[in-house]
């Protein structure tokens, strides 16, 4: 049988899956001819199937040393040693072949990924961006120079990668679940929620319509979206200064800005509001503030501070505030169930107490708890005062009180819940004290580092303090 016709065998098996036949026929040509290029390879191919990876190693090296410029065989090369774990080698191989043809994508695609997985990042993302600009749509190297990105601290070009690859693969559910990924480790999860909280944003924006004034300098502190940043433009604020220290969310900011034709009334400065220099940022002090940094206690998002910096430095005397301030209030309830929260013991008949080394005894969370009584929480006292802020001037940074709270029911005060009023504009106010599971705000709790036995009928003194933390105490 010639040569020509035992070749053709040869690489039908091989793409048949008949591996043992491929190599056979293979094994033929190469007893005729022991130089035969194409049969050397087609060998190293056929081990390479079977698992064989040192010995088509071996193989694709005879087969370079008598065309040392074939790309292919090269590649591999590359491709076996990957396998076998020779990494160095796998990079020297792709970096010849790179030298040959410095226009094949694969090839920089490959050495990124060696690079990348050498923890060369820089290295690999250039690769990465090379095999794009030789083939935009190379889906792999899309999600690689994301990843690569978000490990060099760059998680908006990464996510702008990623969002340019759905749109480019919109049934790709990979890359919509890297995106998703990526997203999630990027910025905070609850911003589409509150987005979606009708009540929230007409309380805003009507606290915003009755505060902006033609011809104000708004700063918006915490834009997110631009939403209220947009909310003031519209009602006729000559220019709006969005600060958004976030970039990812400052990049998703000026999109959403551009989008709706206000970029040329909206500054989105991707900096935290304490690094904003009046002269540079923003061309003088502004006329309004709009802020909305509070999570379900207020505090938690650094709002006093930041408020307290932005009278100092960033606003004009008498400037307009929204919100104007805030009423904090608590209730002591029994909700057993937050007590994971503070401390573990035993599960199962194990003690896995060293766990509560993780435990976070001064902070409140999202109570998942509403005023009505259920199996899981009771309301045991009348609501009493945490803190009443006036943000109309600079804040205070800690704060104590002190009150005596009727007890309304018996029972085992275990946690605070934490509610509050919102004082948008005058007679425009959000309170978070019945809100819902679709609102973006709910009730905080926090649980006391000691329960206190109640009796309806009886009072008890609940002394607050506040200092970067709650610190609570119940007397009865």
């Amino acid at each position: 049988m010639s040569t020509e016709i035992l070749m053709q065998q040869a690489v039908g098996q091989i793409q048949s899956g008949q591996l043992a036949e491929g190599l056979a026929s293979f094994q033929l040509i190469l007893e005729q001819e022991p130089d035969n290029v194409p049969a050397l390879s087609g060998s190293g191919v056929g081990e390479s199937l079977r698992g064989n990876h040192e010995a088509a190693i071996r193989l694709f090296q005879q087969a370079h040393a008598r065309a040392p410029s074939d790309t292919q065989i090269l590649a591999n090369l590359g491709h076996a040693c990957m396998a076998a774990g020779r990494a160095e080698e796998a990079s020297s191989a792709f970096a010849k072949a790179h030298q040959i043809n410095d226009q094949d994508p694969e090839t920089c695609y490959w050495l990124g990924y060696l690079a990348e997985q050498q923890g060369e990042e820089q290295r690999a993302e250039g690769y990465y961006r090379r095999t794009l600009l030789l083939n935009p749509a190379h889906r792999q190297a899309h999600l690689q120079l994301a990843n690569v990105l978000f490990l060099q601290s760059n998680a908006p070009e990464a996510l702008a990668i990623l969002r340019a690859a759905e749109a480019r693969f919109p049934d790709d559910r990979d890359i919509t679940f890297v995106r998703g990924r990526l997203a999630a480790k990027a910025a905070p999860g609850w911003h589409l929620p509150m987005l979606a909280d009708p009540v929230r944003n007409d309380a805003f924006e009507a606290a915003i319509n009755a505060t902006v004034r033609p011809g104000d300098v708004v700063l918006d502190i915490g834009t997110g979206s631009g939403l209220l940043a947009m909310m003031a433009a519209r009602a006729g604020a000559a220019h709006v200064y969005a600060c958004e220290a976030d970039e990812v969310l400052a990049g998703l900011a000026r999109e959403v800005v551009s989008l709706n034709g206000l970029q040329d009334r909206i500054t989105v400065l991707a900096k935290h509001s304490s690094a904003l220099v009046v002269g540079e940022d923003m061309p003088r002090r502004a006329d309004v503030l709009i802020t909305e940094i509070f999570d379900s206690a207020i505090v938690g998002e650094g709002a006093l501070p930041t408020i307290r910096h932005a009278w100092g430095a960033l606003l004009v005397d008498g400037a307009r505030v929204v919100p104007e301030g805030a009423t904090l209030q608590g209730a002591l309830a029994a909700c057993p169930h937050l007590q994971c929260f503070r401390s573990v013991g035993r599960v199962n008949g194990f003690d896995v107490s060293p766990m509560n080394a993780l435990t976070q005894p001064f902070g409140h969370r999202d109570a998942q708890v509403y005023f009505q009584a259920s199996e899981t929480s009771r309301i045991l006292s009348a609501p009493f005062p945490l803190h009443a802020f006036d943000f109309r001037s600079a804040p205070t940074l800690a704060f104590e009180t002190e009150c005596q709270v009727p007890i309304l029911e018996t029972g085992d005060a275990d946690s605070v819940l934490i509610w509050f009023d919102l004082h948008l504009a005058p007679g425009v106010t959000y309170s978070t004290r019945h809100s819902k599971a679709q609102h973006h705000w709910r009730l905080a709790a926090q649980p006391l580092l000691g329960i206190s036995a109640c009796r309806a009928g009886e009072t008890a003194t609940v002394k607050t303090r506040f200092e970067s933390y709650f610190d609570f105490t119940v007397a009865v």
